[in-house]
């Protein structure tokens, strides 16, 4: 047989007889036999190079699957096993290969893709390449997680944060992500409301000022003063957390992201609807509710209040309201003025007793002349 050869054949087995190969060295291999002991490969040195079962692969190997003329990349493992063979590894020099490339995502800052498998102290861990990566429950995601498990058997976008290849330490970090893309679903979501639009949202948040609405990725926030017609106290006396709310957009500031809601605009103003009745110079009864150094407040109806002032309480001069009336008191008022723009009512009871007074006057001057004013209170009485 050998004096077929060629001057080829002859050069070609000269080098590999010259050739060195050293521990730990990757070699291309072609699959020259399978066998019960493993794969013998052809390494292009003066001898062959042996696979055992549990290196060809990190995962188990159906012997089927590997062909004569199959080939790949080897790790020697040792130069002489005993029996003139090299001794290789198929699975070492794919995890090299593997280190290699997650070595390059790492300097390149790749993004990457793994499934969360199991919860560990202090975070997940999701494998990668048959490298087993760890990712910190503070590096999840931009929010903190109470739960870890409800992340395990998701996929989530990741990047490396920290890479030993020697110790196969692989670190893993979803946050920066997240946080990006967060913003990137906010910015889209502020660009598509608009002033006026109608929308409904989630009570996230109270605060002595107002409450701050979710709309969906993004908050608006509703001003104590556009949570009800009626003056309140705290935000609590209208809604609460976790309300479901209909509210309209009063303004949307693309820049800062500041979005101002109104959640009395979704109904009607009952101050409007409880005065439409009312017209100046009508005489309507009245409950005093409050006093201010001008003037008394008075109640005309659950939602409407007016003022009297002081001049316009008695025809008597008095100092202060409270000379001449008490809170809770039962009064009769005319209306003299009625702003239904700036929602102010302007009352008099002194203009009430004026016309009382006429029309006593009146009821004197008739056919009974001789009555006395005494006469008239008698029979009104």
């Amino acid at each position: 047989m050998e004096e077929n050869l060629t001057m080829a054949d002859l050069m070609a087995e000269v080098d590999k007889s010259m050739t060195r190969i050293y521990r730990g060295q990757v070699l291309p291999a072609t699959v020259a036999l399978v066998s019960e002991q493993g794969v013998i490969v052809n390494i292009g040195y003066h001898a062959d190079g042996i696979i055992p079962w549990n290196e060809v692969s990190v995962d188990e190997v159906d012997p089927a699957t590997i062909k004569e003329g199959d080939t790949f990349e080897v790790t020697v493992m040792k130069i002489d096993d005993g029996e003139g063979n090299v001794l290789v590894s198929k699975r070492r020099a794919e995890e090299q290969l593997v280190l290699n490339e997650i070595e390059a995502l790492y300097k390149e800052k790749k993004v990457i893709t793994v499934r969360i498998k199991e919860v560990v102290k202090g975070g997940v861990v999701a494998p990668f390449k048959g490298i087993r990566a760890f990712i910190p429950g503070s590096q999840l995601t931009n929010t903190y997680v109470e739960d870890l498990e409800a992340f395990v058997g998701k996929e989530i976008p990741v990047e490396i944060i920290e890479f030993v290849p020697k110790n196969r330490k692989l670190v893993l970090s979803g946050k920066r992500l997240a946080v990006e893309a967060a913003q990137a679903a906010k910015a889209e979501k502020i660009a598509s409301l608009e002033e006026g639009q109608k929308i409904q949202g989630t009570v996230a948040k109270l605060m002595p000022y107002g409450a701050f609405v979710n709309l969906g990725g993004v908050e608006g926030l509703v001003h104590n003063n556009d949570l009800s017609w009626v003056r309140i106290k705290h935000p609590s006396d209208v809604v609460k957390e976790g309300d479901k709310v209909d509210v309209v957009i009063l303004s949307v500031d693309k820049e800062t992201g500041k979005i101002a809601l109104s959640l009395k605009d979704m109904t009607t103003d009952p101050w409007l609807v409880e005065t439409a009745g009312l017209e100046v110079g009508q005489i309507v009864n009245a409950e005093i509710t409050r006093f201010a150094s001008f003037g008394a407040f008075a109640k005309l109806s659950d939602n409407v209040e007016g003022l009297i002032h002081i001049s316009q309480i008695s025809d008597k001069r008095i100092n202060k309201p409270e000379e001449a009336l008490e809170l809770g008191q039962k009064v009769q008022v005319k209306i003299v003025t009625l702003d239904k723009e700036a929602k102010k009512i302007g009352l008099s009871m002194k203009q009430v007793a004026e016309e009382v007074s006429d029309d006593m006057k009146e009821y004197m001057t008739s056919e009974e002349e001789h009555t006395t004013l005494g006469d008239v209170i008698g029979e009104v009485l």
